[in-house]
């Protein structure tokens, strides 16, 4: 996923970037509030850690100032015990899990994979892009009034690179939501797959596919 940790404390900063990352996580950084507003309004994120007491812009007027711009990143709050009474304010104005620091990196890096699954939950049964409308219920894909029928794991491919239209997704992701168990995958398999899908989708009149290799990062969902 990709992670979006504000945290002022340096030192945290670093052992928290450095435990989402060995779990598998791509993470920005920002060490005040008013970077973190910016970040989470101008790029998208799979979830938020976003400290309660920050230079510039608090965790708070971060989180009103965001959920009123329609940002609807998940955010687990990271508070010091002094700071508990501001976890009431923090749910109503939109955070969705709060941490007491301090605590064990297991702890919230199973809060994070929580919350980013949670929001997953709520995604429309129809997504659209690049000229195409999925229908995750029915596994169908709709281009100009035609439809094209996708396997069960060609529709769980797709659905997670429309949901992240723009972004790169990791191999590991990919893997992940189409087949659970990463260590029973063949290498090639998702290849194999990612290249059926765009056999499907593909469209003449466009100058590159839907789906484009990022080497040695993973796979693209972009159109021109």
């Amino acid at each position: 996923m990709d992670v979006l940790l504000v945290e002022d404390d340096r030192r945290i900063a670093a052992l928290v970037e450095r435990g989402l990352h060995e779990d598998g996580h791509t993470v920005s950084v920002a060490y005040n509030g008013n970077d973190g507003a910016a970040k989470l309004l101008g790029q998208r994120f799979d979830a938020a850690l976003l400290d309660v007491l920050l230079p510039g812009m608090t965790g708070l007027a971060v989180l009103e100032h965001v959920r009123r711009r329609r940002c609807s990143t998940p955010i687990l709050m990271l508070t010091a015990v002094d700071a508990v009474p501001k976890v009431l304010e923090a749910f109503d104005l939109g955070a969705d899990d709060y941490l007491v620091k301090p605590f064990l990196l297991e702890i919230l890096l199973a809060r994070v994979r929580a919350i980013a699954r949670r929001s997953q939950t709520t995604l429309p049964d129809i997504l659209q892009a690049g000229g195409l409308r999925l229908d995750r219920t029915r596994r169908t894909v709709e281009r100009d009034g035609q439809t094209i029928a996708l396997t069960r794991k060609q529709a769980a491919l797709l659905e997670l690179l429309l949901c992240r239209n723009g972004l790169v997704t990791s191999r590991e992701d990919l893997i992940e939501a189409g087949w659970g168990a990463a260590d029973k995958v063949k290498a090639n398999t998702l290849d194999v797959y990612i290249h059926s899908l765009r056999v499907k989708l593909r469209d003449e009149a466009a100058s590159q596919p839907l789906i484009r290799t990022v080497h040695g990062s993973g796979y693209l969902f972009a159109h021109d």
